[in-house]
């Protein structure tokens, strides 16, 4: 152990009255601010993850559109040999009105082919009431209209007739299979999925909208697969994108937040700091006498320089060590017990996990050091110009 550090933790453990309550809340500063930014980093790095697999269980990884007329089953064939592709699923999407009685609910009408694996897979793991068949409603759908699996309700398509004096609605009564709950207003409230020759019939040739939705072994390398899919297709009629394209705006928000955050929860070690400040302050009129020892001895002034940033460092070690140690275990109580409970129908999970990534982790520790170090050396340096003459003449 160097001559520096000794007298750095000698310095930092001789504490007594003002000396030892500066010190503590020095401490204690840093430690609560590493606490504070970790945890609160943490729960918004938990709330991304979840959405994000909350998403991936609800939604297609990459969705091929298709603009006009276009081989849509040709299109498929050549998806289903592009590397990490795991299934695909042929969709129609069609505006219509589903009604019973005196209410009235707009609907967004997806044909599918009900034999579909990828169908019964997505779907079948959200379902709560009923089976695949007939007509499958969202939970939110299903309340709107007060209707369950076995009852009825009428599908009206707007514009389904065309006459002289303009289009006419088309109805139809149709059948309520099941009931699914995805916890996604736009799944639940909007989605009522129908069979695609069913659907066929009954829309004719109405404005629609076709594409296939694509499943993917890994949805964290939807990106490279979407470029691959593009290669392969390049037409101007097909449009490409994966879901990190359709949900980038809500994460560059989220991420942009969580920086914003971060800032701001680091001005707490700011502040935490000028309490380091403040004790060294009091330490180098304390040691004055030590001072002017040490360099009778022959110990330069970078010297005093390192044993007073030594003893500020030590302190913003110390709280970051234990801030650090302190969040992971309040993070595993949180993740445990389930602390942080939200309302499901609101943020589409029942709770917020605690991840505390080590991109944070190094961010927040490092910038303590930092501030650490920045906050011992107007101290220090002041410690280090003391006159060893003048020392002496007034001790």
């Amino acid at each position: 152990m160097s001559l520096t550090f000794k007298l750095a933790l000698r310095y930092l453990l001789s504490v007594k009255g003002s000396t030892l309550l500066i010190t503590l809340i020095s401490f204690l500063g840093v430690f609560l601010s590493v606490c504070a930014i970790l945890l609160t980093l943490g729960v918004f790095t938990g709330f991304q993850d979840s959405l994000k697999e909350k998403i991936l269980s609800t939604a297609p990884h990459v969705i091929v559109s298709v603009i006009g007329e276009a081989d849509l089953e040709g299109i498929r064939r050549k998806i289903e040999n592009v590397p990490g592709v795991k299934d695909t699923l042929p969709f129609t999407l069609y505006s219509a009105i589903l009604g019973r009685e005196d209410r009235l609910q707009p609907v967004t009408v997806k044909a599918v082919n009900y034999r579909e694996k990828a169908f019964r897979e997505l779907v079948g793991s959200h379902l709560i009431r009923g089976e695949l068949k007939d007509v499958v409603i969202g939970k939110g759908i299903a309340d709107v209209l007060g209707v369950s699996p076995g009852g009825s309700a009428v599908l009206i398509f707007p514009t389904g007739i065309r006459t002289p004096t303009g289009f006419i609605p088309k109805t139809k009564e149709v059948y309520i299979g099941g009931i699914f709950q995805t916890g996604a207003y736009d799944k639940d409230f909007v989605i009522a999925y129908m069979d695609e020759k069913e659907a066929r019939a009954f829309f004719k040739r109405g404005m629609r909208f076709e594409g296939i939705e694509i499943y993917i072994h890994d949805p964290y390398r939807a990106q490279e697969v979407k470029e691959n899919i593009e290669k392969l297709i390049s037409n101007e009629l097909v449009l490409v994108r994966s879901w990190i394209d359709l949900n980038k705006p809500l994460f560059n928000a989220l991420q942009l937040e969580k920086l914003a955050l971060f800032l701001i929860l680091l001005l707490m070690v700011l502040v935490a700091s000028f309490n380091i400040t403040s004790l060294l302050f009091v330490k180098s009129k304390e040691k004055v006498r030590d001072i002017a020892v040490l360099k009778t001895f022959g110990m330069e002034s970078r010297g005093i320089l390192r044993i007073f940033i030594s003893v500020g460092l030590s302190i913003g070690f110390v709280g970051a060590t234990l801030g650090v140690i302190v969040s992971f275990v309040l993070a595993y109580f949180i993740n445990e017990y389930r602390l942080i409970r939200v309302p499901e129908e609101v943020y589409m999970m029942s709770y917020i996990p605690v991840h505390i990534k080590t991109l944070d982790l190094v961010a927040t520790f490092m910038g303590t050091l930092l501030l650490s170090f920045f906050s011992s050396l107007l101290p220090a340096f002041r410690a280090a110009k003391e006159n060893v003459v003048n020392i002496l003449r007034n001790e």
